[in-house]
């Protein structure tokens, strides 16, 4: 199959590529950057000059792009998306609903909601690690097990939108505190939106301006309920890191500001592909504190983890011990004095801790290689018609 690839230069790029060129496609790719997601001409037009010039099949995108949807149906040929941001704006535009599309949901919750919009052709489908190029990273680079006790990798979300408000009346703003303080408690299941009263909407727009293109399907309930998911993350990841880095040897590493975590090492800024599984592989727990957007499925920082033999201990996610068992080849958290606990726990019982990182690494492999996920895509893909 001809294949033109479109890449926004996304850390999955090149494991993707690799992936599809190994089951023996011919791969063209388009790196035009997108100034519009919905009208776009010099996208449109190299995309369209592309698709006759190489006889493509297909277009493919991470994520998905309205622009490519309709050259795609322009065309005539089908689109493949693998969504992997959660919230993802786009999969709410009108075009989403183009039979040419063939979009791939990592998250539960975000699948079920493109079926409500009348996607055509929709799965729900985890991400992926290409678990043989971080094996072969990870002999070339060596082992230092156990150099960092307990490592964070990640935002701390300090420029969330939220924060950006200027003004809000007191009890609007100590309303939607309560929401976030009660939120940031539980995990596997998400309120926010559901406690947005009609009242305290009518309220909030009066003050707050966020907007989608005309024709989205999408309310100012599930725009403000994302808003807040921003900030519910940016307070826990700030309270919880807090808290464990009085109590244990902690190193993060981020391009945040740090101020407010002052027990904590800083680690600074690594490479995605070849600075970040180091640390995942050298660390003898590593933390994964999902997006609260993300309210099913399994975050990659999770499987990047995991794929590159690291232990992990995430936060409850219904995907994760959907998939993963709980003690075996992760461990999970549901409140602040658990995630304590059980790194308390690991930290002291290594032999245990390196056989469930073993496990994941295993369950990676066998499930979420790139190898496979890729194989099983195309073959749902081919089974359908236009």
């Amino acid at each position: 199959m001809k294949i033109l690839y479109y890449t926004w230069n996304e850390n999955s790029r090149d494991d993707m590529l690799l992936a599809l060129q190994s089951l023996g496609h011919e791969i063209a790719v388009c790196d035009t950057p997108c100034q519009d997601y919905e009208q776009d001409t010099a996208l449109s037009a190299c995309l369209e000059k592309m698709i006759g010039e190489q006889a493509a099949d297909c277009i493919f995108s991470f994520n998905f792009f309205p622009i490519i949807a309709k050259a795609a149906k322009r065309c005539r040929i089908k689109y493949i998306s693998w969504i992997y941001d959660c919230p993802h704006w786009t999969l709410f535009s009108p075009s989403v609903k183009s039979a040419y599309n063939y979009i791939f949901a990592f998250d539960m919750l975000q699948y079920q909601q493109l079926q409500a919009l009348g996607a055509e052709h929709c799965y729900h489908f985890p991400l992926a690690v290409n678990t043989t190029r971080l094996s072969r990273l990870l002999e070339k680079t060596g082992e230092e097990k156990g150099c960092h006790d307990i490592s964070f990798v990640g935002s701390l979300y300090e420029n969330n939108l939220y924060d950006r408000i200027n003004y809000l009346p007191d009890y609007v703003r100590g309303y939607l505190s309560g929401i976030m303080e009660a939120q940031e408690k539980i995990y596997g299941y998400n309120f926010v939106g559901e406690l947005l009263t009609d009242e305290i909407i009518e309220k909030m727009n009066q003050f707050i301006s966020m907007n989608l293109p005309g024709g989205y399907f999408v309310t100012k309930r599930e725009l403000y309920a994302e808003m807040l998911n921003g900030k519910i993350t940016a307070n826990e990841r700030l309270h919880l890191l807090a808290e464990a880095s009085k109590r244990f040897c902690l190193t993060l590493y981020t391009a945040s500001d740090t101020a407010k975590l002052p027990q904590t090492k800083r680690g600074g800024v690594v490479d995605y592909v070849s600075q970040m599984p180091v640390v995942f592989r050298n660390s003898k727990i590593n933390l994964n504190m999902s997006l609260r957007s993300i309210q099913s499925g399994i975050p990659l920082r999770a499987l990047d983890i995991m794929g590159a033999g690291g232990f992990l201990l995430s936060n409850y996610q219904p995907e994760l011990a959907e998939y993963f068992e709980d003690g075996k080849e992760l461990a999970l958290y549901g409140n602040a004095q658990e995630l304590m606990d059980k790194a308390a726990y690991y930290l002291a019982h290594e032999e245990e801790r390196q056989q469930v990182a073993a496990a994941g690494l295993h369950k990676v492999r066998e499930l979420f290689s790139y190898e496979v996920r890729v194989k099983q895509m195309l073959e749902l893909i081919n089974t359908k018609k236009v």
